[in-house]
């Protein structure tokens, strides 16, 4: 019996080998901070979070100032939106979007992985289930997505509620299990295959990630104490904060009866403008103007804490911002928005899927799943920058052809300098180039003075003897004018029309003459 053979009897085949060797990975020496030596149970979620009642109060608290503040809300739906705005696609990972390399027919595997994606479950679609994971990231730090399995195949998808869910560890961390209790008593167990956990980061490490609204909850309160309290001053009219100084002889019967009717009759939307009557001397001054004005900045500042804690430019939200002052363009805030909110958790959640579905779910290689890009520049801009690469030789003709959808072109593989004068087929650019520096290279022979010295600018090339060049600048074929006849501005114009056809004609000639030129254009 052979090595390999010997080898395969003690320990199985190869597929066997890889499936058993996360089981065999030595056990981490490190615990997980929060997580006493009982590890997390239904009953005891971690250390200050020793029950699923307080878990499940923080995480309801949460829920309920993301519901009531306006601005939490816009913010975590302009970043769950703009991640999922292009829907999830598969694509092939050699893929450099050079559009130089043919992509393959998709394998059966991947095959199969689009098609439970495009229909994961009688009541939700795959955009909606992603953008709730993402929104419960951002409001609870964690987002739970079971996975139904038929043997060894994922076949569906659904959302689960992130409050009720309670993973099952051990004091290292090592999850074995997931439990979901309702408010209802409703109770299910779940194995870790059948749930996909994301986790946002945490400073301390741990089992549950830290959310943005969490990291923005005392703002979030501020601003809504301080709505609530603007909310009641404009209830009652936005009433004059008044003193009222009355008779020493006032007993506090009649202060309060006095109270009561200037309540009634001077507090409130109704009775706005209604003038405030007093009799037996009693005296009324007004403490200080209204403060409504100092209410609604302390809003505003409210308002720029939270939108910060999550990331988000004010533009995206619907804040415009005079002059934009110290903001950048709208093209920058929107990059900034991408780069530094956006993309990191879309990898996240990515990462998570791509493990657990296209990996393990499928066994898919060389390929993945990803945010399909939406490019929210104008139309113009993005045009402008593509002529801009093709032109200056940054971008073949194929990689613009790709970029747009189209397919290759003959002769589109090479990145050229591209000369707007002359109008070149694309297949003969390579013989037209060249063409062009041979005849160049002819032209710059020079023609021998009486002194036996060269002189520059006197070149005649061959078949050309009544050819003259008056300057380095000048184009070939520019015929030389007589000292004692200067053109004026038409003779001029008519001049540079006669040098530009007479350079198309003697470059046409040179590409003619050239031994290898026929070859390539026939190429």
């Amino acid at each position: 019996m052979g090595l390999k053979l010997w080898w395969r009897a003690l320990v199985g085949d190869e597929a066997e080998i890889l499936e058993a060797a996360p089981s065999r990975v030595p056990e981490r020496a490190g615990f997980e901070y929060g997580i006493g030596p009982a590890g997390l149970t239904e009953t005891n979620q971690g250390i200050g979070v020793s029950t699923q009642t307080d878990r499940r109060s923080t995480l309801t608290q949460l829920y309920e100032a993301y519901l009531a503040c306006p601005w939490a809300w816009a913010s975590v739906n302009a970043i769950a939106r703009t991640i999922t705005a292009g829907g999830l696609v598969t694509d092939w990972d050699t893929d450099d979007g050079q559009g130089d390399e043919e992509q393959p027919d998709k394998p059966d595997n991947v095959l199969l992985l689009e098609r439970m994606l495009s229909y994961c479950n009688p009541r939700e679609n795959i955009r909606q289930i992603l953008r709730g994971a993402i929104t419960d990231l951002l409001v609870f730090g964690d987002a739970f997505i079971e996975v139904i399995w038929l043997g060894n195949q994922p076949v569906a998808l659904y959302s689960l509620d992130c409050p009720s869910m309670l993973p099952i560890a051990d004091e290292h961390g090592t999850v074995t299990g997931y439990v979901q209790v309702t408010e209802l008593g409703q109770r299910a167990v779940f194995e870790p295959r059948e749930v996909i956990h994301i986790s946002l980061d945490s400073p301390r490490s741990g089992i549950f990630g830290v959310s943005p609204t969490q990291a923005a909850l005392l703002p979030i309160t501020s601003w809504l104490f301080s709505a609530a309290t603007s909310k009641e001053i404009f209830r009652k009219g936005a009433p004059p904060v008044i003193h009222v100084d009355h008779p020493a002889s006032a007993s506090p019967s009649e202060i309060n009866r006095w109270t009561a009717q200037y309540m009634q009759r001077n507090v409130g939307p109704r009775n706005i403008g209604t003038p405030i009557t007093t009799k037996g001397g009693a005296e009324v001054h007004e403490l200080a103007q209204s403060r409504t004005m100092d209410y609604l900045q302390y809003l505003d500042q409210k308002r720029d804490e939270i939108i910060a804690a999550y990331g988000v430019p004010p533009a995206k939200v619907g804040i415009i911002e005079s002059g934009n002052l110290g903001g950048g363009t709208g093209e920058a805030q929107d990059r900034t928005f991408v780069v530094n909110t956006c993309q990191p958790l879309a990898e996240l959640v990515l990462e998570a899927l791509n493990f657990h579905l296209a990996r393990v779910g499928f066994g898919i290689e060389g390929w993945r799943l990803k945010f399909r890009d939406v490019d929210m520049r104008d139309s113009r801009t993005v045009e402008e920058i593509r002529d801009m690469r093709l032109r200056n030789g940054a971008w073949s003709l194929d990689r613009y052809r790709a970029d747009i959808g189209e397919p290759p072109a003959a002769g589109g593989d090479q990145p050229i300098l591209i000369d707007r004068e002359n109008l070149v087929l694309w297949a003969d650019i390579d013989a037209a180039s060249k063409a062009g520096i041979a005849y160049r290279l002819k032209g710059a022979t020079l023609e021998p003075t009486a002194g036996g010295e060269g002189k520059p600018g006197t070149a005649k090339p061959d078949g050309d003897p009544d050819r003259t060049d008056t300057g380095p600048d000048t184009e070939p074929g520019t015929p030389a004018s007589p000292a004692s006849d200067l053109p004026g501005e038409a003779d001029k114009k008519v001049s540079g029309e006669t040098a530009r056809a007479t350079y198309r004609l003697r470059l046409r000639e040179a590409l003619a003459r050239l031994p290898d030129a026929e070859d390539d254009h026939a190429a």
